[in-house]
């Protein structure tokens, strides 16, 4: 679990925000940037993502898709991506690693 969802995020919270987003729908995905439409699944998503230093206020809200029918799960993909690199890199320090300078991309 994040620090964001130990932290003082609520269910209360989201509802409110999910009111106040679904009145802008069709809206941005604040991951995909595609358009999220009022009939899809979606959810308040985060444009900067509270370990990156971001906020639970207006200006750093958004919606993002949730997993549905043909649709992209933009706000899970981007919550698993966040987890593996904390994750990967608890494990590269806990190997020895010091950084990640020797991987050269081509």
């Amino acid at each position: 679990m994040s620090q964001h969802h130990r932290s003082s995020w609520s269910s209360t919270d989201s509802a409110k925000w999910r009111k106040r987003i679904a009145a802008t729908l069709p809206a941005a995905c604040v991951d995909c940037g595609l358009p999220v439409y009022p009939e899809q699944r979606w959810q308040v998503g985060h444009i900067i993502g509270i370990a990156e230093g971001g906020t639970n206020t207006a200006d750093n809200l958004g919606p993002s898709h949730a997993k549905g029918p043909g649709q992209r799960a933009c706000n899970q993909i981007a919550g698993g991506k966040q987890g593996a690199a904390v994750t990967n890199a608890k494990r590269r320090k806990e190997a020895g690693h010091v950084s990640d300078e020797w991987c050269v991309k081509l």
